[in-house]
């Protein structure tokens, strides 16, 4: 099962917004377990403001509807100044090993 990781970044003094923001969507995106489940979400600071990733790990067949899930989500960011965000779909290792013809083991 493949893995989406979501970044987002944003400047420091927009972290008020994002919040309210990411409250006003809770009912209108429910996490869905049956898409993907959420691993992990780490943050940091940078010089260049607040970074988030989200890492989802993704059930069986679910890559397409998972992944046009999250970008629905985060696309309702866009109208914060200066919020900007990735998807990127990670394989794991026995995923990737295949690909390459290398025996699961």
């Amino acid at each position: 099962m493949p893995y989406i990781i979501a970044t987002s970044w944003y400047p420091s003094h927009k972290q008020g917004e994002v919040v309210k923001k990411y409250i006003e969507l809770i009912p209108k995106y429910p996490t869905d377990d049956s898409l993907a489940v959420n691993v992990a979400t780490p943050v940091t600071t940078t010089e260049k403001g607040i970074k988030v990733m989200s890492i989802w790990e993704v059930k069986e067949g679910k890559l397409e509807a998972a992944l046009t899930r999250l970008g629905n989500y985060y696309y309702e960011n866009i109208n914060i100044e200066g919020y900007e965000y990735s998807l990127d779909i990670w394989s794991t290792l026995p995923e990737a090993t295949a690909v390459a013809g290398i025996p699961q083991q």
